[in-house]
């Protein structure tokens, strides 16, 4: 997988670089991030909600 920066950051960029092309391709790299990985802030919640279980059991 090739890592992409936070998508806020790589679409402002491209938007602020004013490059057609930049931001086609970073459009593009967000689609099939999205292909793949499907709905992001789901996954983000299910990450949390696992990270939040794990913690509770962990001795302090």
């Amino acid at each position: 997988m090739t890592p992409i920066r936070p998508y806020g950051v790589a679409v402002t960029d491209a938007i602020a670089s004013g490059k057609v092309d930049e931001m086609k391709a970073v459009a593009q790299a967000c689609r099939d991030y999205l292909a793949t990985y499907g709905d992001l802030p789901r996954l983000l919640s299910t990450l949390d909600a696992e990270i939040a279980k794990l913690s509770a059991h962990k001795p302090s």
